[in-house]
């Protein structure tokens, strides 16, 4: 399974063949392992070196608690295997030859029967693709069968830095955009249909991320209601969608949502 909308910014360069090209191109094309952080769950690999205490591996670590408390989940100890490529060039070898069905982006979250595991590009932007991506980890090393458009909205939701209340600001803008054009109706049972074998548009996760933000920050929607959720798919490995309780628990949720993101915008 690969849950990721990171896209790959930088187009891979061709090498004149030499010995010293060589060695740079074989590096490319196997996973980091010449160091290894160890940080409570995350298992960090990379050819190059990080501080032990880099305020970036602080900040992903903490976001383990982040996740626990706000969601009434149990802390697992499933190793999540993070491979940090140096560039972009060096991880869009690796993934051409090694996944080559996987579109190009800066990072993604893979998991297998037996492992967790996020491949990224250090970058401008590797803190944001890695919260991003790390959640995922987080998320499915305690919870099975997550719903697609639930697993995104939450990696969008963590993927906010820490102190924000999980406060996207790019995924605002777009809802906002559509909701002062009247352009924008949220169907979160449409949402409960989508499969995790497709990729989410824009709009989806946009949409995704707005459902979860509503659900842990409104304060009129009961906390519970989608710890509940997690704890009963976490105990059975299935349960009822999570549209049909927030349609028992609210009234009108749509126009609920519709407000939240307009008042979020207007702050």
């Amino acid at each position: 399974m690969i849950r990721s909308r990171r896209y790959l910014l930088a187009v891979l360069v061709s090498c004149v063949a030499s010995a010293g090209c060589a060695k740079l191109v074989s590096r490319r094309l196997t996973l980091p392992a010449e160091y290894t952080v160890v940080r409570e769950q995350l298992v960090i690999h990379s050819d190059f070196r990080i501080p032990s205490h880099h305020r970036l591996l602080e900040e992903l670590s903490a976001r383990r608690g982040d996740i626990v408390s706000r969601l009434g989940l149990p802390p697992s100890d499933e190793p999540i295997d993070v491979y940090l490529f140096e560039n972009a060039d060096q991880f869009g070898a690796f993934v051409r030859l090694h996944h080559p069905e996987f579109p190009l982006r800066r990072a993604f979250f893979l998991e297998t029967d037996t492992r967790l595991q996020v491949y990224a590009q250090w970058g401008d932007r590797i803190a944001e693709d890695l919260r991003h991506e790390v959640t995922h980890g987080y998320l499915h090393s305690v919870v099975p069968n997550l719903p697609l458009w639930l697993d995104e909205g939450l990696a969008e939701y963590f993927e906010a830095p820490r102190g924000n209340g999980g406060l996207n600001r790019s995924q605002l803008e777009i809802l906002a955009g559509k909701v002062e054009q009247g352009r924008w109706q949220p169907d979160l049972a449409r949402l409960d249909t989508l499969q995790p074998s497709r990729d989410l548009s824009r709009d989806d996760y946009a949409e995704s991320w707005a459902w979860v933000h509503f659900l842990l920050e409104n304060p009129r929607v009961p906390r519970e209601l989608i710890r509940e959720y997690l704890h009963d798919l976490r105990r059975q490995g299935t349960t009822e969608p999570l549209s049909a309780r927030v349609g028992r628990t609210l009234a009108t949720p749509d126009q609920q949502l519709i407000a939240h993101v307009w008042q979020l915008a207007a702050s």
